[in-house]
């Protein structure tokens, strides 16, 4: 028997889904995975090449292809699957999931997980169709509206907001246009204030836990990232999740399989990543094991959508039209230190020109090193 070691991120999301897919693929092909599950925040900061050697198969997130192209801790999936799996692969993607893992022409990870920022409300809100009625609405509920501000999402919800007001962020060598940086600082910040102070330490699950719960302590959820989990009988009150206003430039989530360079079994690790990438696996085992899947098939199921409360439905158009973010080799680090300049600005309640020219100066130094 073959045994391979997975790395993937510690919720429900991941852990249920490649539990379920490690036994199937071993009762298939007597190929054990055996995995091992890291924080949401090392998910989104660790950099790979300080943990790829203890495994085999690595759950990433798209910004560290640039890295892993770098630093060779990963081995290009093009070396290891045929084109015709690749293509496969890519047809079925929802959204730019597959392409979101291509970087310097090769192929560093397999869309087995798709997600990009959404709204969340509780039964009886309707998600707003602009920013001008978020914002209102966040007033509204007095302390209820709450958006997860620690960094790695205080950075995400500025480029969402960047982005879906045609800034180009990331682009002409500015972290995006000046007016609508400041404009998306102040959205940030307005939302800040609606919120407990202790949401600048909170992940998006902190959040969701609080807003399906039946106390009523959160309603509304202006920016995070999508959580199916949030939307089906597994928690208490299930929310409701929708579009970002305007449904273009939400930042595109989700999670990748990768085969780890240190592999001593590299196809073996992709064959897996591939069956579990693929729309069968997809649509059955991942779906049914509460995961979020990569696959347009998936997404595209009426009995999936009805058993989450519409969420596929209602999160597709943002998800199709999500930006991604660079995977340059600087990325990672720039998204890091940009994400607690901004969590800081918010806490210390400073001004959007004096935020904006800290972020852009920042955005120009790393991306010209």
């Amino acid at each position: 028997m073959t045994a391979l070691r997975g790395l993937g991120w510690d919720h429900p999301r991941c852990i249920g889904p490649m539990r379920a897919c490690a036994d199937a693929w071993r009762a298939q092909t007597d190929v054990s995975v055996e995995w091992s599950f890291r924080s949401l925040s090392a998910f989104g900061d660790q950099p790979l090449e300080d943990l790829t050697g203890d495994y085999d198969v690595v759950v990433i997130d798209h910004p560290f292809c640039g890295r892993a192209r770098e630093t060779g801790c990963l081995t290009p999936l093009d070396e290891l699957l045929s084109e015709g799996v690749l293509e496969t692969l890519a047809a079925d993607a929802i959204g730019p999931s597959h392409v979101s893992y291509s970087y310097g022409g090769r192929q560093w990870g397999l869309a087995t997980d798709a997600a990009c920022q959404v709204v969340a409300v509780a039964p009886g809100e309707n998600p707003p169709a602009s920013w001008e009625e978020a914002l209102e609405l966040a007033a509204d509920l007095a302390g209820r509206a709450v958006t997860p501000l620690s960094p790695a999402h205080a950075i995400s919800s500025f480029l969402t907001l960047a982005a879906g007001a045609r800034g180009e962020p990331a682009a002409d060598g500015r972290i995006c246009d000046r007016d609508v940086g400041e404009w998306a600082f102040e959205v940030l910040a307005r939302l800040a204030v609606a919120g407990p102070a202790q949401a600048f330490e909170w992940e998006p699950p902190d959040v969701l836990d609080r807003l399906t719960r039946s106390d009523d302590a959160v309603r509304y959820v202006p920016l995070t990232y999508g959580y199916v989990t949030y939307s089906t009988d597994a928690v208490e009150r299930p929310c409701r999740f929708g579009d970002v206003p305007g449904t273009r430039g939400a930042i595109l989530g989700g999670a990748g399989l990768a085969v780890s360079s240190a592999s001593s079994s590299p196809r073996d690790a992709a064959a897996f990543a591939a069956w579990a990438s693929g729309a069968e696996a997809q649509s059955t085992i991942v779906a049914g094991s509460g995961g979020q899947p990569g696959s347009r098939t998936a997404w595209a199921d009426p009995a999936l959508d009805r058993a989450c409360g519409a969420f596929y439905s209602a999160t597709r158009s943002s998800l199709e039209g999500a930006w991604v973010r660079p995977r340059d080799p600087w990325w990672p680090g720039f998204q890091l230190d940009a994400g607690v300049l901004l969590t800081r600005a918010l806490a210390g309640r400073r001004r959007a020109q004096e935020t904006f020219r800290s972020l852009d100066e920042l955005y120009r130094e790393r991306s010209a090193a």
